[in-house]
């Protein structure tokens, strides 16, 4: 419940004042999934946990309105050894938003909702070493509310629409980690739309973008796949991720299905520049709208992203070096009795400092020099068991199960069912009616009540006031307004103001009212000579 009341309150100040709603919030505990990326011909699988997050906003009943569900949100979350993604599957409105009663002049509450969540989920987790968010832009009629597209107050984004609203949404969460915050991050963010070069993607990206330096762009065109992937020199079937229900897996799968040698490798796609070229050419990317594959990225305590290799060969260097110390520190299980069975003097315990400093000094400098030690001394077998354990301790020790056990906890939602529980509560949303608020209110009903009998618990649903405040001008201050250069209050010359050098006359006299813009002073403008 501390988790759902952090969602509550978080909520409650992105939301207007005015503005009341029910939130249910539904989650699965971390479960065994596929791993996203396919693993090289002879190796298994990388470990992969996924859970599932869904957020679902109705308008609170009152009087003789019925509740209604006006928008949801689905986010899967797949965590392994060095990467953790967070992937918007769904989002949808049913096309009842004016039953908020939002103010005129207040900021999208579907926006202010979805940024809210997905920070909500994010920020726990930052502290893992790589974070990734991932969502998919296709403009579609419907994914979430079946017949919603028969509601007239449904107004669906056309594609390139859709990709802008995406793009302005993740920015208010990619703004909140940067060089400037405590701790720092590197958060950038990549967006690709097949078939669009660099020039047209870049008319997607968020107005903020034109802020920043050209020589440390925010905002990118590019898959960022060394900061996904640590061997990039795979084929292109295992540099791009698996995702449910997205565009691109469907086209890996096809691929897989055309040809595919024991190495892993396409007949018609070798490289990745060549996969992104033919998903412009899909169905779902041609039919006349556009898709947008968009992906945030955030590394802490970073001013550059280091590439994923880099990243898991630290890891692995700075656990291998814990394991050793650990190995290296006597116990009575390691220390042997002496002649007269009495246990040996203990030497004392070397602090953290000084136990580095003994594992890195000569001759075993780094712990894969340590391996090669224990492979020279002794016996073949034995020191073969001896490297495979040392090895072995390490990378138990990177597994993630208590950190990942503890994000899932702060943020777990007020109902937490299990994978098939979810999956059955996710049909019968599927399965329903929301044609025109009748249907909609009984379906909605109907939902709850399904999801109350699958998890035996008496309620379900957080109400939810705004408290946010919304400014007269709309949330936006003048001054974040762009400067623009015009010419203001040109009047028509008149024989009584000519000027003897031949100027135009120009009427700088400000306008108190008017945003502040740069002019053009008199003197500038020269009348073309009379031949």
């Amino acid at each position: 419940m501390a988790s759902a009341s952090s969602l509550q309150a978080r909520l409650s100040a992105a939301l207007p004042q005015g503005v009341d709603v029910v939130a249910y919030h539904i989650s699965t505990p971390p479960t065994s999934a596929s791993a996203l990326f396919a693993p090289v011909p002879g190796q298994s699988e990388e470990t992969t946990h996924c859970e599932s997050h869904f957020l679902a906003i109705s308008s609170p009943q009152r009087d003789d309105v019925k509740e209604v569900i006006v928008f949801a949100i689905e986010i899967l979350i797949f965590t392994t050894q060095s990467l953790t993604t967070l992937f918007v599957s769904k989002a949808d409105s049913a096309g009842f938003s004016s039953r908020l009663n939002a103010p005129r002049q207040s900021p999208s509450v579907v926006a202010a909702i979805t940024a809210t969540f997905i920070e909500y989920l994010l920020g726990p987790r930052l502290s893992t070493t790589r974070v990734i968010l991932s969502l998919f832009a296709r403009s579609q009629n419907q994914y979430l509310f079946p017949g919603s597209i028969e509601n007239a107050g449904k107004h669906v984004l056309d594609d390139c629409q859709l990709i802008k609203w995406w793009c302005r949404v993740t920015d208010r969460v990619l703004r909140l980690y940067s060089d400037k915050t405590d701790p720092p991050f590197r958060s950038t963010a990549h967006l690709v739309v097949p078939g669009c070069d660099k020039a047209e993607t870049r008319a997607f990206f968020p107005a903020s973008s034109r802020q920043d330096l050209p020589s440390d762009p925010v905002w990118i065109n590019s898959y960022p796949v060394e900061l996904l992937v640590a061997d990039t020199s795979r084929p292109p079937r295992h540099l791009v991720p698996r995702l449910p229900d997205d565009p691109k897996s469907r086209f890996l799968d096809d691929l897989d299905g055309d040809f595919m040698d024991n190495g892993g490798r396409w007949r018609s796609v070798k490289n990745l520049d060549q996969f992104w070229e033919m998903m412009s050419y899909r169905q779902e990317c041609s039919a006349g709208r556009l898709v947008g594959f968009l992906w945030l990225v955030f590394s802490q305590g970073q001013t550059s992203h280091a590439s994923l290799a880099d990243l898991d060969q630290a890891s692995y260097m700075g656990n291998t070096v814990a394991a050793l110390a650990q190995e290296s520190l006597p116990t009575p299980g390691n220390s042997p009795l002496g002649e007269d069975g009495d246990l040996p003097v203990q030497p004392q315990p070397l602090s953290e400092l000084e136990m580095i400093g003994e594992l890195t000094s000569p001759p075993s400098s780094s712990p894969l020099e340590r391996v090669h030690e224990e492979l020279r001394n002794g016996s073949a077998e034995e020191s073969t068991a001896r490297a495979s354990s040392i090895l072995a301790g390490a990378a138990t020790n990177r597994e993630p199960s208590q950190e990942l056990s503890q994000q899932y906890q702060e943020t777990q939602g007020e109902l937490v069912l299990d994978a098939a529980q979810y999956q059955t509560l996710m049909n019968h949303l599927l399965q329903t009616d929301f044609a025109g608020e009748e249907l909609a209110a009984a379906n909605t009903k109907s939902w709850i009540q399904k999801a109350l009998e699958l998890s035996s618990i008496p309620r379900f649903g957080i109400p939810i006031r705004g408290r946010y405040v919304v400014a007269e001008s709309g949330g936006l201050e003048k001054s974040a307004l762009p400067q623009v250069n015009v010419l203001t209050g040109i009047r028509k010359k008149r024989k009584a103001e000519a000027v003897d050098d031949g100027t135009a006359a120009l009427d700088t006299t400000p306008n108190p009212s008017a945003p502040a813009v740069n002019t053009l002073a008199a003197g500038l403008l020269r009348k073309k000579p009379r031949s």
